[in-house]
């Protein structure tokens, strides 16, 4: 058997993250059509049903119906965590309840009365609803009122929230009396894009609703409402597993509580050249997904683990912090390791995969490049369980993996389904889930069961065809040493010369 034997049939599994490519690209290039006009430098006024709203943005787009909008709308009513990052779960009141009966202050137009103008006004739904922030210590819930009315040839859907004054407000909600979104039809259907439009009405006529930060806000609302739209038009469903393994409510607060002890003393004082905002958080989210599988295994005792290609070390020393006993291991050591302290141990080392055995309970494989095919590997021999992010396609060589173009399958979902097939090779039950986190590269394979054991599997002669041609990677930091001292020999020849 040769490594290339052990790569399995591309394509002959799609599962549930493969795509239709062609409706795929016709969404991109509806997306690239995208080109909104901002109203910050200038005041721009719209009367609907006798008030008078501030208009801060439009788009025109194309080959869209109400239908859409009111879809995009009524995910956006049910769900305002998908668009507001600060809030935790939405929760949807009764309208029979008490709740609904409060009146708000700070608004004394709920209702849209026409008064003398000939504009029909129908009330098309009135949702109350109340806003339940992650932060649950530091901001107060919000409840407001989502009111989607017909008016002329529009659709608007107005967010009210329910606050006795604008001090009330979350520090993530618009400075605004009230805002609203609109689909608004030409008169012309067959020849004239509709225009969607982002409205709010001041607090007062001297108040400020296009700050810089606010705009940031506007720009990116009406962006979403747009290829919302869009992908509600074509049909599209992400089909993505997440929350699979771990629960959504328990992984942000795990997450949650991790950020409030180390997110913001790491993004102040990160030695590396790296993004801190972007490597903090990544493993910030992914240390708190790994302690939610650990905690929901029912082992009584804190298991212990080693990640292979530990990079920057931060995953480990976060686990460590919460108490669990594991190690790292990477070709080279970083800037960042003299920072975590004496009690993270990170091993500077090229490892041998064919040959390494741990002691430990998991193995984790972060991102960790010609290992991720290893570890699954590594696991049965070990007698552990595992969890691998692949990241870049390596076989068992260490070399660079090339896959067939196959319709409705990328790359890194064909790669994916070439560890997952490693794994059963192994003996394990797979399952995989796509984690939360800032990388596109984000499916995680989980190894924790075992279906057959290890005698029953040919894992040693998976292991002999992989080493036989393996070689390991040569560390950037070892690369560009040679290359300086490349440099300065041809310049001392140049010099004697």
């Amino acid at each position: 058997m040769s490594a290339a034997d052990i790569l399995p049939v591309v394509g002959q599994s799609l599962g549930i993250e493969a795509v239709d490519t062609h409706t795929e690209a016709l969404r991109v290039a509806e997306f690239a059509k995208f080109r909104p006009t901002y109203y910050w430098d200038e005041t721009r006024e719209l009367e609907l049903a006798g008030t008078t709203w501030r208009v801060l943005a439009s788009a025109k787009i194309e080959d869209a119906e109400d239908t859409h909008f009111l879809g995009v709308i009524d995910k956006w009513t049910l769900s305002a965590e998908t668009i507001i990052p600060p809030v935790d779960h939405t929760q949807i009141l009764d309208p029979s309840s008490a709740e609904t009966q409060i009146m708000s202050s700070i608004d004394d137009s709920r209702n849209w009365d026409c008064g003398n103008t000939d504009e029909a006004v129908v009330e098309v739904s009135r949702v109350r609803r109340v806003l339940v922030p992650k932060r649950k210590d530091k901001d107060s819930l919000l409840t407001e009122d989502v009111v989607v009315s017909r008016l002329g040839c529009g659709v608007y859907a107005r967010f009210i929230p329910i606050v006795a004054s604008a001090n009330d407000l979350p520090f993530y909600y618009p400075r605004v009396r009230e805002y609203a979104f609109g689909f608004v039809e030409p008169e012309d259907r067959d020849h004239a894009a509709s225009t969607l439009v982002a409205l709010a009405r001041e607090l007062s006529p001297d108040s400020s609703m296009a700050t810089k930060r606010q705009q940031v806000i506007w720009q990116d609302l009406i962006k979403r409402l747009y290829k919302w739209m869009v992908t509600d038009r074509f049909g599209y469903q992400k089909r993505v597993a997440l929350d699979v393994m771990v629960a959504y409510d328990t992984y942000t607060t795990k997450y949650q509580e991790l950020k409030a002890k180390y997110a913001a003393y790491w993004v102040d004082n990160w030695p590396e050249q790296t993004d801190p905002r972007k490597f903090v958080f990544e493993d910030i989210a992914i240390a708190s997904w790994i302690i939610c599988l650990w905690q929901q295994d029912g082992d009584s005792r804190q298991p212990s683990f080693v990640d292979l290609g530990c990079g920057n070390g931060l995953l480990v020393h976060l686990l460590i912090a919460e108490g669990y006993v594991g190690y790292g291991v990477d070709q080279c050591s970083r800037k960042v390791w003299s920072h975590y302290g004496r009690s993270v141990d990170l091993r500077a080392q090229t490892l041998e995969p064919y040959g390494y055995v741990a002691d430990v309970d998991w193995i984790i494989g972060n991102h960790a490049d010609e290992l991720v095919p290893w570890i699954p590997v590594i696991a049965a021999r070990s007698n552990a369980k595992f969890v691998v992010i692949p990241c870049c396609p390596h076989d068992f060589s260490g070399r660079k993996m090339a896959f067939p173009a196959v319709a409705g399958q990328s790359k890194y979902h064909a790669y994916s389904m070439y560890i997952c097939d490693l794994a059963e090779r192994c003996g394990f039950g797979v399952e995989k889930e796509y984690l939360r986190i800032p990388s596109t590269k984000n499916l995680a394979i989980v190894g924790r069961r075992r279906v057959a054991e290890v005698g029953q599997v040919d894992v040693d002669t998976m292991i002999q065809a992989g080493r036989q041609g393996f070689v390991a990677r040569v560390p950037d930091s070892v690369k560009t040493k040679v290359r300086l001292a490349k440099v300065q020999a041809r310049k001392q020849q140049s010099s004697c010369e």
